[in-house]
């Protein structure tokens, strides 16, 4: 049985180096569409990596699929937000193709200098550093004063780095982040029903936050604070994997 597992296993192995390699081949040839469903293949079937949803990203762009160039570079920056090359390409790529992209406000300055991740796990360890901390000042005869005002601090430091990690985290926030991926757009409208009235019209590549999805509508909410119903189908999550 463990040689069955382990057969399996190499042979799955040499499947994933066998498609990165295509999609390695195909990109150097500058055959683009070629090399997209072999990455899609890795990103479906490997960890989720900002790596292969860049390279996705830059395939999609070169083979002239912009809305979909604009999701996996928005995922990239999703798993890896100081991921520099993949930021400056969505600028350009949005920049070009009049793309909405949802306006820059602290946690993007954040972002762009740690992983919200990083931030998290800074956190969780200086604040069981400051509360044992604590303890240990609570039980010391003397300096008590000094580690307690040590213990303290470090404990705060790790409550706001926990604090700024999740506000930073766009996994963790209440709007789920998704894309108007529909090639036609998407109209945001007053109530679930097609004959309610229209909000807005998004074009394909806008960035909406999920709010509350039911099944074949979304109640999303958008840049500048206006909320609204939109058919699901016309969305995307940015969030690999997610479903609404």
């Amino acid at each position: 049985m463990k040689m069955r597992i382990v057969i399996v296993m190499l042979a799955l192995a040499g499947m994933v180096r066998a498609e990165a390699a295509d999609a390695k081949a195909s990109f150097d040839a500058a055959k683009y569409a070629e090399a997209i469903p072999p990455l899609e293949q890795r990103a479906a079937t490997e960890p989720p990596s900002a790596e292969t949803y860049y390279d996705l990203a830059l395939a999609c762009e070169k083979a002239g699929e912009t809305v979909k160039a604009a999701l996996n570079y928005q995922r990239a920056l999703l798993l890896d937000p100081t991921l520099t090359p993949a930021r400056n390409q969505l600028a350009k790529l949005a920049a070009a193709h009049q793309i909405p992209l949802r306006p820059r406000d602290w946690t993007d300055d954040v972002t762009a200098v740690v992983n919200p991740e990083a931030l998290v796990v800074l956190g969780s360890t200086l604040a069981w550093a400051g509360a044992f901390g604590l303890l240990f000042a609570s039980q010391a005869k003397r300096r008590r004063g000094m580690w307690n005002t040590l213990a303290a601090l470090t404990f705060a430091a790790g409550v706001g780095s926990l604090v700024v990690g999740g506000l930073t985290d766009a996994r963790l926030v209440s709007a789920r982040p998704a894309l108007v991926t529909a090639k036609d757009g998407a109209e945001v409208l007053t109530a679930p029903a097609n004959n309610s009235e229209v909000v807005m019209s998004l074009p394909a590549g806008s960035p909406v936050g999920v709010l509350s999805p039911r099944g074949a509508w979304a109640y999303v909410s958008l840049a500048g604070g206006a909320k609204g119903w939109v058919q699901s189908e016309e969305l995307t999550p940015i969030v690999p994997g997610e479903k609404f």
